[in-house]
């Protein structure tokens, strides 16, 4: 095999190929190769200009790249890359100068897979210039991110395997984006954002831009988002203010069209946010709450989850979980019945958190009253003392206590 079989034999490709053809090959066993040493090489231009050598380093790739043709095409190692990972008993014995022809000899030694042992020598003249062992590990090839020719990535940007950057976006200084995630175009990503695993931004989506608040002065702050995430078109998600800070949201996430999510917002897992809607700064929504379109929610407001608020909602205070909420302003309306059943909740856990819903927003008394009747009760499960907790604990906004005017008696069968 002379010439071009080489290029089917070995992956490396001029100017850094130093093998120059092969002359014997048995696969899986031994391989040969040649190197002509020339003056113009382009190591010899900086390395002892006054007596070129060629590095003993390149003599060493050149025996790897050698080595390497007794796996390439081995069916055996498909899909993988023969890695040299260390040099045993190695030793130079000669300087090779231009004008020198280097045999290149590999044998496979020892297999113990995943490591293979080859035994190589370079040679010229019939005089041994160097020889030893080299030991070859198997990798998976390296994926690269596909970014479309006129999309925009900082220098110092981190990107994952598989990562797909569309036409004419933006990634910005110090951001860092998952495995399979997915940018489509026009999509700006700012700086110190992290985005993790398979999640897909839409058109138009900017994603970490600075805190729309006046006390923000250009601090290191961050957003970080989860796994799977969906970003539809045109969503803004604000950094967080204050040094060190970080907006935050997790996995599985659903943020349709034009949703806003304020600065130093902290969003759980599994949540759908409706077209239009606005979270204002420090929101926190927890795990599996449904947000309704065009809905408002004040900075500060915290919402339970498994909660469930109606379109159109302007949210001036906390929405305890499991509940459910709409109007100008919000009204806790009833339980998620719906919702709860399908995450799996027992009977017995609806059933508390109906008796609680009911103590605290149909019984006329006031949320004093109210939490101490519940005190009294033999609540078991898990999500009913889940509810009373949130209830009671601190909180910037209030809970949204206000009674309807009219009681949904069809609405509060068991």
């Amino acid at each position: 095999m002379i010439n071009d079989a080489i290029l089917d034999l070995i992956p490396h490709r001029p100017p850094f190929l130093m093998v120059d053809r092969i002359i014997d090959f048995e696969p899986d066993r031994r391989v040969v190769g040649m190197k002509n040493i020339t003056i113009n090489e382009p190591f010899f231009q900086g390395h002892f200009t006054s007596y070129p050598l060629m590095p003993n380093s390149l003599i060493i790739e050149a025996l790897a790249q050698t080595a390497s043709a007794l796996f390439f095409k081995n069916p055996k190692y498909a899909g993988q890359l023969p890695l040299y990972s260390g040099i045993d008993h190695f030793n130079v014995k000669k300087s090779v100068v231009p004008g020198d022809q280097l045999r290149l000899e590999a044998e496979l030694i020892t297999r113990k897979e995943p490591n293979l042992v080859v035994e190589v020598r370079a040679l010229v003249d019939s005089q041994v210039v160097c020889e030893g062992e080299m030991t070859f590990t198997f990798a998976a090839p390296p994926t690269r991110p596909q970014i479309h020719p006129t999309a925009s990535v900082h220098m110092s940007a981190i990107l994952g395997a598989d990562v797909v950057i569309g036409p004419f976006s933006i990634v910005g200084e110090n951001v860092v984006i998952g495995d399979r995630t997915v940018l489509e175009a026009h999509v700006m990503v700012e700086r110190d954002t992290e985005i993790g695993e398979e999640c897909r931004i839409h058109f138009g989506a900017v994603i970490g831009s600075k805190a729309q608040d006046i006390k923000y002065k250009g601090e290191l702050t961050k957003v970080i988002i989860g796994d799977r995430n969906e970003i539809r078109e045109y969503v803004t998600i604000n950094r967080a203010t204050g040094q060190h800070n970080a907006t935050v949201i997790g996995s599985d996430n659903l943020l349709m069209t034009n949703v806003h999510v304020g600065h130093n917002c902290v969003l759980g897992n599994k949540i759908v946010i409706v077209n239009n809607s606005n979270l204002a700064g420090h929101v926190i929504v927890e795990d599996n709450v449904i947000i309704g379109g065009m809905t408002g929610v004040h900075q500060f407001v915290r919402i339970g989850k498994s909660a469930m608020v109606g379109s159109y909602t302007r949210l001036l205070q906390d929405m305890p979980p499991f509940m459910l909420c709409e109007g100008n302003p919000a009204i806790v309306r009833n339980i998620n019945a719906v919702g709860l059943k399908r995450s799996g909740l027992s009977r017995e856990a609806i059933r508390e958190v109906r008796i609680i819903f009911k103590e605290l927003f149909r019984s006329g008394k006031n949320f004093t009253q109210a939490m101490e009747s519940i005190s009294q009760m033999d609540i078991q499960s898990e999500q009913a003392k889940y509810l009373i907790a949130f209830c009671t604990a601190e909180s910037h906004r209030g809970l949204a206590f206000k009674k309807p005017e009219e009681t949904l008696e069809a609405n509060d069968e068991e």
